[in-house]
């Protein structure tokens, strides 16, 4: 696996590069390359194992597309039809891979909330006409948006919705689904953004100690470390230059492809909160 995605990079037949180099071309180690591709071939017809590199390279540098297609020495029909395929097929995996049953392993008893919540922005060019409503404030210009979910007690991704428009509001994206998949008294833990949902929601002002404080702000900030690996791939870190459709299969397929890496051990910090849900009694 090494061999052949080293060839396509340094175009030099038996040069093999290091993992540092390799993973800086593709985002994954050749043995998370192997098991995206033991995943996903078999629903794909006719692909060969360099598309999948073509794929992944394209996310992971991002680069114009006739600096892509010399780099990989095809044609671009060749090359964006079979990176697409690629990327579809991965994102539909966010079926299997991304579970909100697993927001309930190792949690323990009479908790306030089991996952984190918050939205995720991504820049992408200016619609036209020009509509406001794109606006992320964020972002300051034009982005989409996804309502990502991690569990607090095993650190596991375990659910991701959209695109919605950069100017829609986290209440209302909240309110569309994930608001009903909760269980009777349970509650996610979010940013100030959310306030104005005492019952389903404890933002950060939602504190009785130090301790139970800053336990909320390393919970925010273990939240944040997965945006940044969303955004280590150059597709989702630059402005979006493909059909704006096509936004929420890159999205899906990295998401996907972050919580492997979480399932083959590379996982978050640990920060697992020892405040627990007061006990109220009734006469």
């Amino acid at each position: 696996m090494n061999a052949i995605g080293s060839d396509i990079a340094s175009k030099t037949k038996g040069k093999i590069l290091d993992d540092r180099t390799f993973r800086s071309f593709y985002g994954r180690s050749p043995d998370e390359v192997l098991e995206l591709w033991e995943l996903c071939c078999d629903d794909i017809p006719k692909t060969k194992l360099k598309h999948l590199f073509w794929s992944l390279m394209h996310m992971k540098l991002y680069m114009p597309l006739e600096v892509m297609v010399t780099l990989v020495n095809t044609s671009k029909p060749t090359y964006e039809k079979w990176t697409w395929v690629w990327i579809e097929a991965i994102a539909k995996k966010h079926t299997e891979i991304i579970d909100w049953n697993k927001r309930n392993r190792t949690v323990p008893k009479n908790v306030w909330c089991r996952v984190t919540v918050d939205g995720t922005d991504f820049g992408i060019g200016e619609p036209f006409p020009f509509n406001k409503k794109w606006k992320s404030p964020k972002m300051k210009g034009a982005a989409v948006k996804y309502e990502v979910a991690i569990s607090i007690f095993s650190g596991d991704i375990v659910w991701i919705y959209g695109p919605h428009r950069g100017g829609k509001h986290d209440i209302t994206i909240f309110k569309e689904k994930l608001k009903d998949m909760l269980e009777e008294d349970e509650m996610v833990e979010a940013d100030r953004g959310y306030k104005g949902l005492c019952e389903f929601i404890r933002t950060n002002f939602d504190y009785e100690s130090a301790a139970e404080g800053m336990e909320k702000s390393e919970l925010r900030s273990r939240h944040e470390t997965v945006n940044r690996r969303f955004k280590s791939w150059g597709i989702l870190q630059q402005a979006f230059r493909s059909d704006r459709r096509r936004h929420q299969f890159v999205f899906y397929a990295i998401a996907v492809m972050t919580q492997m890496s979480i399932d083959n051990g590379n996982v978050l910090f640990s920060c697992e909160p020892i405040t627990r849900k007061k006990v109220f009694y009734h006469i």
